[in-house]
């Protein structure tokens, strides 16, 4: 199999990052786009600014993807690809995508994302445009299926989030790196209204809570039983999900999310989840068994409470969370090959 990959390939702990590392391990052949600088150009933000706004711009190629791909495909001749994998696709244009149509006609054109696309803030002019041109749309969002179909997808599959093997998994860590990483409940992640009151309920119950986070989380510092902390990436990241007695996973508002990353790295990392309770968390992992989880703020407290000092039960659920994240093929080779078989329409 010959794939090219095209995504947002910087930071040690971005997504798109290991769904890439994956797909290096399933082809034969692998060639790659990046889509993204670390720095965001001003250029970048102002036509983003815009559209956001209602006016139909696209939004600017900074990394020089599209020609990039251009190229590749006019090389590579009679060596066709099989797989053309783009993940969220932004910056990527509808002429692009015709050129690799017009050259290669038997290029499988794949669209993921792991956000909700059907919602403008995760959208660019040059996505809606290119909207008609894939092959596969494939959404971790079951709910939007008839929407993305409604913005022209030809065809729409659902697919869980993953986690990448190996970068979320337990490790042996020593007292000290669990000390200076974890606590007693933890939180990995950007402030949203909800899931900073429930943090706070929390606090002000008696409970110690340390988040990991940036921007608006700061302003809250000083508060009792709170810690704080900057936003953790690279292996402390997988490192922290394992060293909290509970790692809370919520879920974000904006994109009406029912389940998250964290939903499969949690427990992939060896970490006890205590997560917003949704019809699809309840049906990836067994709950008090594989996972637990909560509907409001009181019955998160309860639960907290709880398994902070039950810790037999306590490991014996993170313990299956982790068996389950295998048996059910939940990491990113397993799910991607699953995906892949579907694109060129073998048996899954």
């Amino acid at each position: 199999m010959k794939v090219l990959s095209v995504g947002t390939m910087v930071g040690l702990s971005n997504t798109c990052l290991h769904r890439h590392w994956a797909l290096e391990k399933i082809a034969d052949e692998i060639y790659v786009v990046n889509t993204r600088s670390e720095k965001t150009s001003f250029f970048y933000k102002i036509a983003n600014y815009l559209f956001q706004k209602g006016i139909p711009i696209r939004l600017p190629d900074d990394c020089n993807a599209n020609q990039e791909i251009r190229n590749i495909i006019d090389q590579s001749g009679k060596e066709a690809f099989d797989v053309l994998w783009i993940d969220k696709g932004i910056t990527i244009n509808p002429d692009t995508l015709a050129h690799v149509r017009r050259l290669s006609p038997k290029t499988k054109i794949v669209s993921y994302s792991p956000d909700n696309m059907a919602l403008k803030h995760n959208q660019s002019q040059n996505y809606l445009k290119c909207v008609p041109l894939y092959d596969v749309h494939f959404t971790t969002k079951s709910y939007i299926l008839e929407d993305l179909k409604k913005l022209g997808a030809v065809r729409v599959e659902f697919t869980t989030k993953h986690y990448e093997q190996t970068f979320h998994y337990e490790r042996d860590l020593a007292k000290e790196e669990m000390d200076r990483l974890g606590g007693d409940v933890g939180f990995i992640g950007a402030w949203e209204k909800e899931r900073c009151e429930s943090i706070l309920y929390l606090v002000n119950n008696g409970i110690k809570v340390k988040v990991y986070g940036d921007g608006k989380w700061n302003d809250y510092k000083n508060i009792e039983n709170l810690e704080i902390k900057p936003g953790v990436y690279s292996e402390d990241y997988s490192k922290a999900l394992q060293s909290f007695k509970i790692s809370l996973c919520f879920l974000r508002k904006m994109n009406h999310d029912l389940q998250t990353s964290r939903t499969m790295e949690i427990p992939a990392c060896g970490g006890f989840m205590l997560a917003e309770r949704t019809i699809e968390h309840l049906e990836l992992f067994e709950e008090g068994e594989e996972a637990e989880y909560f509907s409001s703020n009181e019955e998160l407290l309860e639960k907290c409470r709880y398994y902070l000092i039950n810790d037999d039960k306590r490991r014996s659920i993170a313990k299956g969370g982790k068996n389950r994240c295998a048996t059910s093929g939940y990491s990113n080779e397993e799910s991607i090959r699953r995906m892949l078989k579907i694109v060129l329409n073998e048996k899954v």
